[in-house]
């Protein structure tokens, strides 16, 4: 896919859909940084698997809310490797179920920082490399909760939908830079979060979808592939439904 000796950062790359996202750039020559804010563990796990088959790596712990945090690990990134060509958004705010009366306005402030604050601020940080080579790809990844959204998760919903608006805009500041900013909108994903959900509710999300069956992370994954490749040349201010068509239903 022409993504040979491209470099990519993945924030939250720690989660099962951050390090299926990492592994399979690696695994089309694209040097990566994997970003973690708390699971040290699982990222020096995804760091071993991409270095085994060969691939180009490195680990970096940075709060995407925290501009000097992002800031030094783009430098180190451009260091290490020459230069930034991908950036995938893959951090998020927290995931709480609260009803809307027990819910107060730091919350929502919460999952705006973590989601649009920490894009914002890591988008920020690469441009500058992504101007001066006339070439970018910028991927946010979102949950489709915002389609169709479920009781209790209003902060959460929030601080996801405003990533629509953050990827349209941005993707007109920036495209006469040949700098594309798309949006991936992810269904419902087995991972290891995934028992929270009984087996019940997983089979009937699974039943509503025509493929039916769940997402698994490396879905999300290869949909990020198209994004970051030249074959979306063309494709900007973009959001591709990745649910397995259960929107449809």
């Amino acid at each position: 896919m022409k993504l040979k000796g491209k470099v990519a950062i993945v924030t939250g790359a720690s989660s099962d859909r951050g390090s299926a996202i990492a592994e399979l750039l690696a695994s089309e020559g694209t040097s990566v940084t994997i970003n973690y804010l708390k699971r040290k563990k699982n990222a020096e796990s995804v760091l071993k698997r991409i270095k085994k088959s060969g691939g180009k790596v490195m680990v970096w712990q940075a709060d995407v809310t925290l501009k000097e945090s992002v800031n030094k690990m783009v430098k180190k990134t451009v260091k290490e490797f020459g230069c930034v060509d991908i950036l995938v958004n893959n951090a998020h705010g927290t995931i709480s179920r609260k009803s809307f009366e027990g819910t107060k306005w730091n919350e929502y402030e919460e999952n705006l920082n973590g989601t649009i604050k920490g894009a914002h601020n890591c988008c920020q940080a690469v441009i500058g490399e992504m101007i001066r080579k006339k070439w970018g790809r910028i991927v946010n990844i979102m949950d489709n909760i915002v389609n169709e959204p479920v009781k209790g998760y209003g902060s959460y919903i929030t601080g996801q939908s405003a990533l629509i608006g953050f990827t349209r805009s941005l993707a007109v500041d920036l495209g006469n830079f040949g700098i594309t900013v798309n949006l991936i909108n992810t269904g419902f994903t087995l991972s290891k979060k995934t028992p929270h959900a009984p087996p019940h509710v997983q089979k009937a999300i699974a039943e509503q979808t025509p493929l039916k069956r769940l997402a698994l992370p490396v879905d999300i994954a290869k949909a990020v592939l198209f994004y970051a490749s030249d074959w979306s040349d063309f494709v900007t201010g973009n959001c591709l439904v990745v649910d397995g068509g259960k929107v449809m239903r």
